[in-house]
């Protein structure tokens, strides 16, 4: 049966179609103080507007507009002449919406389809907040005084440096966050060292502002990996095996309306991020317990967890550095890990029992399968090689220690050291030869504790065959490639040249290269050191030995 429209009733049709109004929303930053952007729809252009409250953002809601009506934006000049056009055209995937999301200029895709990361263990991630959105990448307007701003960043080395003051504006798809004021400055150590510089952002949780409950964030720069995508990935490995840690995701950061850069952004490990991550943010700082900062930011020191004393005063502070007091008093404030040193001084690998003793002192399942992601990621910065990058949490309401990494730029291989590449009985082996240097949480349970060794060989074949192979992560990784390489393109024509430090001086081909072979600095791509794990480790369960295991390395090497 058909059926007809007379005139009358076309009429009407066509005045409600007319009537609709759609609201246009994108960030972007314009070439000089007056410009600003414009929306093209049916063949029109619509100027857009932003206020102190919403810049960059910039909207508009225009009139006989339909979610069917194709688009693009704009960017335009002082005087309203367009200086720039999106080449493609873009659509609403909703066709009942009446106003977009938050997008960006000239990035045609604003959330992107992530393929899954099997989850091996439990997962005990608690539901990400908005900011934390692994799909979108978010922007980053940081406002300074320009003068303070630009002392802090030329003059990078000095640790010492109080915070500056800034405003913050954070907006992704969905969101639009502001503070007028957050405590910023350079973080780090070797990435001080760098000509792109990493930042802390602290906002002020005593007035009830943090960033969607997060009050400190740390903005990575990635200086260390040409594809900028490690870390995410490792974190994504962490997350699979069921490891509480901290989360990242990528943004932009501008600064005094200028570009300045793509960087990953993560949680910071200090007492309020403990709430979240042990005690469902039911305990207050105060009855957190105590926390320690592991780090070998000292030439010759490690984080090695070795007994040398009974006081404090026995350990270099910038290796282990008290973060939270817990039960411990200010004038012994590494008392219960100091103690925790002398159980592992004194634990004897040979006597039986090892897993019972181990448990009623560390989370030792979760410290295995760290050990594990470890060992698979081919991490040398972090416990098992250097003795670096780690915290340990003594949970109160458990009574055992907590392990908790942090800082994964130096993952997957990611360096020119050949020692991550030998089978891990072998490394472990070669930790006993180095006078002082020795790991004894690898060497006496890992390496020489039956019972737990074959704990973590099992943790460590169930991660390879559930998550640490092609299969499993390739996906996640071809999607982080796209999504992110018009990101990288920008963040490499920033002109950073009067900053001082140095650069590896990486291309847009080496951050395609380095995913699938080397390039300059770094031996192994992440494709090729995934597969050759995922083939090497059942093969050293079964027999103890694998391609490299009759290679011998120098202590030198390690």
């Amino acid at each position: 049966m058909r059926h007809f429209l007379d005139t009358q009733s076309t009429s009407l049709l066509l005045s409600i179609v007319l009537l609709i109004t759609v609201t246009y929303n994108v960030v972007g930053f314009p070439d000089t103080p007056g410009g600003s952007f414009a929306v093209e729809v049916n063949g029109k252009t619509h100027k857009l507007t932003t206020t102190p409250a919403t810049f960059p953002l910039w909207s508009a809601n225009v009139a006989g507009a339909s979610a069917s009506s194709a688009y693009k934006y704009v960017k335009l000049s002082d005087t309203g002449v367009a200086v720039q056009k999106e080449s493609f055209k873009r659509s609403f995937a909703n066709k009942k919406a009446t106003a977009t999301v938050n997008e960006f200029f000239q990035r045609q895709i604003t959330q992107n389809n992530l393929p899954k990361v099997p989850q091996v263990y439990k997962d005990v991630r608690s539901k990400a907040a908005p900011n934390f959105d692994e799909t979108q990448i978010g922007t980053i307007h940081v406002t300074a005084d320009p003068a303070i701003f630009d002392d802090m960043v030329k003059n990078p080395l000095d640790e010492e440096r109080k915070a500056i003051k800034a405003s913050f504006r954070f907006i992704n798809a969905n969101n639009v966050y502001s503070v007028e004021e957050v405590k910023m400055k350079v973080s780090g150590h070797g990435s001080r060292k760098f000509k792109k510089l990493s930042f802390r952002l602290k906002f002020d949780d005593d007035k009830g502002e943090t960033f969607f409950n997060h009050p400190i964030i740390k903005l990575r720069s990635e200086a260390f990996d040409p594809t900028l995508i490690r870390e995410k990935l490792y974190i994504d490995v962490l997350n699979s095996a069921g490891i509480r840690t901290t989360q990242g995701t990528w943004t932009r950061l501008y600064v005094n309306g200028q570009a300045y850069g793509f960087y990953l952004m993560v949680d910071d490990v200090e007492p309020p991020l403990l709430s979240n991550l042990f005690h469902n943010g039911e305990l207050k700082p105060k009855q957190l317990g105590s926390l320690y900062q592991m780090g070998s930011h000292v030439a010759g020191l490690e984080a090695t967890l070795q007994y040398n004393g009974s006081r404090t005063a026995d350990y270099h502070p910038g290796t282990y550095a008290n973060k939270n007091l817990g039960a411990n008093t200010k004038e012994e404030p590494m008392a219960q890990l100091i103690s925790f040193f002398k159980d592992l001084q004194d634990f004897n690998p040979a006597l039986p029992g090892g897993v019972a003793y181990w448990s009623k002192r560390l989370n030792l399942e979760d410290y295995l399968r760290q050990m594990a992601v470890e060992y698979l990621g081919g991490s040398w910065d972090m416990y098992w090689w250097k003795g670096n990058n780690f915290f340990m949490y003594f949970n109160p309401t458990t009574n055992v220690w907590q392990w908790v990494p942090t800082d994964f730029d130096s993952t997957f291989s990611n360096g020119n050291l050949k020692d991550v590449e030998v089978p891990y009985k072998q490394f472990a082996a070669s930790r006993l030869r180095r006078k002082g240097k020795d790991h004894p949480l690898i060497t006496k349970l890992i390496y020489k504790n039956k019972e737990i060794n074959g704990q973590f060989e099992k943790t460590l074949l169930t991660l390879a065959k559930g998550v640490f192979n092609p299969k499993a992560l390739e996906p996640r990784i071809n999607a982080y490639e796209k999504m992110i390489q018009d990101e990288v393109k920008w963040d490499l024509s920033i002109n950073r040249s009067k900053n001082p430090g140095r650069t590896f001086g990486y291309t847009l081909d080496d951050f395609h290269k380095s995913i699938t072979g080397p390039v300059k600095t770094v031996n192994n791509g992440i494709k090729p050191w995934i597969s050759y794990r995922a083939k090497d480790v059942p093969k050293q369960i079964a027999s103890g030995k694998s391609a490299l295991a009759s290679q011998v390395f120098e202590e030198d090497e390690f």
